[in-house]
């Protein structure tokens, strides 16, 4: 069958480099990825971390981010998660791509406004590590947010632990903290209250609520980080 041409080239191709552009406009492939395919490279293989958090925030956030010239802290031993964060990066639009997923309650619905303080904040592309589980450190049971600062200890924050809900999702199908709460001692509401996350399996919803800071429990622990 003969096929239409326009420019000398078949009208299927001439689709084929519209999608194309389109795709490039939306950030749906970026612009290494095309140039690895000119060059007859495999523009979708994942070499290594910094490539997999890009394709993550990529594939949710429609987020072209480039984490190469990102340290990742060094493991002192057991930290074997890393997680990226990256430049202007909001509660807002986490919140948004966990929406697309599952249901998710908060406390407050503007955490952008009412999460005033932060020990990490996304001014910069940056990059953590904190222990690879699915529960809260069980060594940090029993301990307050404010006796977490007493003793020095570095602790995750909100955003932080949002990210890592998703990516934990992307990869397992499943959720965090489905028995405890993760303290987010590294971040604070108005007032002083202190973030913490939870799954709730008889809701089936990601829980973002609030301790004392004083407050204290078995279920209730924050989990360290290596910046």
């Amino acid at each position: 069958m003969k096929q239409n041409m326009v420019g000398g080239l078949p009208g299927k191709v001439l689709g084929l480099l519209a999608d194309l552009l389109h795709k490039l406009q939306q950030g749906v492939i970026t612009e290494r990825e095309l140039e690895l395919f000119v060059q007859r490279q495999h523009p979708f293989v994942i070499s290594n971390i910094q490539e997999e958090w890009q394709a993550f925030y990529q594939k949710y956030f429609r987020m072209t981010v480039d984490f190469s010239d990102v340290a990742i802290p060094d493991d002192p031993g057991g930290f074997d998660r890393v997680i990226y964060i990256p430049k202007r990066l909001t509660f807002a639009v986490v919140v948004k791509a966990l929406r697309k997923k599952f249901k998710v309650y908060l406390y407050t619905e503007n955490l952008d406004k009412d999460v005033v303080d932060n020990v990490r904040v996304a001014d910069r592309n940056y990059a953590i590590r904190i222990r690879e589980r699915q529960e809260a450190d069980e060594e940090l049971k029993y301990l307050s947010a404010n006796q977490l600062k007493t003793r020095g200890d570095s602790i995750i924050t909100l955003l932080e632990r949002l990210v890592y809900e998703l990516k934990y999702y992307d990869e397992t199908g499943q959720h965090l903290d489905v028995q405890n709460w993760t303290l987010c001692a590294g971040s604070r509401y108005s007032g002083g209250l202190v973030p913490r996350v939870d799954w709730r399996s008889d809701g089936d919803k990601l829980r973002v609520s609030w301790s004392h800071p004083d407050h204290a429990d078995a279920r209730l622990r924050g989990r360290v980080v290596v910046s």
